[in-house]
């Protein structure tokens, strides 16, 4: 039987709506998808998908295309509430359209606005002392340069918004500098920032606007060479981590940040931890892409605690077994897709036939160990696996 009050259907609106579609079937919606990629294992959770490269190419931007989208499958079909995925951060005007569908069960749009701006919530969180990069917003190429020196070399130079690492670049010297600013430079505002050298980590939070629940503290796997990532690309995470004063420690700082903004429902906050003390870098203020690893170890089906946390209930006890891994495979070369669908452990499967270039995801894999080491392994083994099926 499924959460939520006289809800019948729900709209998932996500750069990979699949993971979204496919809890939110299992609670026993009707589902329906607006999604980028189109993967061959989203149709099965789906009533209909609307694939937003299909309709406008693989350059487009997704958030408009997602708006059109999602009120053409709005005329279709009667949608109760919309969930939303990645792709839509920092995009609050679409985030505003999309919300003339039905409600967003989550995070408003004006909610999700403040929890991305990062300026005014670094200088925020500082003053309720929790550590931050020193950061600087900079509006052309000499006050970038500027910045670095003052901040000390070497430096992160990045848009404010976007997701997922891009758009994230390490400026080394004054060429660096430049080179990634003209880059970075266009939409929304380039930030330069203290590099925080440590262990880049996450933490998945249940929030209902006043209280919130750690519910695992995980480490990110980011720009993994045999995963094919680069520079801060997120190639997925190892749930949980496995120091317990970690979890601790970093759990009720992201408790304090989701409850000083006011959050609700499923979130993710980010931070590098240095010697022990975690550095704020982000929130998500959304399905963020562990959910199926913290549902592999908790038991738990996130969609619908998302939902129970959006109307007022927290969980009173999180119980985690076990340990779960998530990677991204990416194309270290242009190649054509084989069939994957027969491969365990293997999601968000790219359509056999497919010619994508370097740098491309192909497929994730997600799989339980008893440890993160053999986590690791099983991971490494199944990716070359991969890899020697492209052609």
């Amino acid at each position: 039987m499924h959460s939520g009050v006289m809800m019948e259907s729900l709209l998932v609106v996500g750069f990979n709506a699949r993971p979204i579609a496919a809890q939110a079937r299992m609670c026993g919606f009707r589902v329906f998808a607006v999604d980028y990629w189109g993967d061959v294992d989203i149709y099965s959770w789906v009533d209909d998908v609307a694939v937003v490269r299909e309709h406008a190419g693989s350059h487009t931007d997704f958030a408009k295309v997602a708006v059109q989208l999602s009120h053409q499958m709005a005329q279709k079909h009667d949608i109760d509430g919309v969930l939303i995925g990645s792709g839509l951060d920092d995009k609050w005007d679409c985030l505003e359209r999309i919300q003339e569908v039905a409600p967003i069960l989550g995070n408003t749009p004006s909610m999700i606005r403040k929890a991305r701006d990062k300026i005014e919530l670094y200088r925020a969180l500082r003053t309720r002392k929790i550590n931050v990069p020193e950061t600087v917003a900079v509006e052309n190429c000499e006050e970038a340069i500027v910045a670095a020196r003052e901040l000390g070399f070497p430096v992160v130079v990045r848009r404010e918004a976007g997701g997922g690492g891009l758009g994230v670049h390490l400026a080394r010297n004054k060429e660096e500098v430049k080179k990634f600013f003209n880059l970075c430079r266009g939409e929304g505002r380039v930030i330069v920032q203290e590099y925080v050298v440590g262990e880049d980590i996450s933490a998945s939070v249940l929030s209902d606007g006043k209280r919130a629940v750690t519910l695992t503290v995980n480490r990110q796997l980011i720009g993994v060479p045999w995963l094919g990532g680069k520079e801060f690309i997120y190639c997925g995470n190892i749930v949980p981590h496995e120091s317990e004063n970690v979890c601790k420690v970093v759990g009720k700082v992201a408790e304090e940040i989701c409850e000083f903004l006011g959050l609700v429902g499923s979130n993710g906050i980010d931070f590098i931890l240095r010697e022990g003390e975690p550095f704020f870098i982000e929130v998500n203020p959304r399905f963020q892409g562990t959910m199926e690893c913290v549902s592999m170890v908790t038991g738990m089906n996130i969609v619908e605690k998302h939902i129970e946390a959006y109307h007022g209930n927290l969980p009173r006890k999180i119980d985690i077994k076990g340990f779960a891994v998530k990677g991204v495979i990416y194309a270290k070369k242009k190649a054509v897709i084989p069939d994957l669908g027969d491969m365990p452990y293997i999601y968000d499967i790219t359509k056999p036939g497919t010619v994508v270039d370097e740098g491309v995801p192909i497929c994730s894999v997600q799989l339980t160990a008893p440890t993160p080491e053999q986590c690791v392994e099983k991971l490494k083994e199944i990716t070359n696996r991969v890899y020697s099926k492209l052609r």
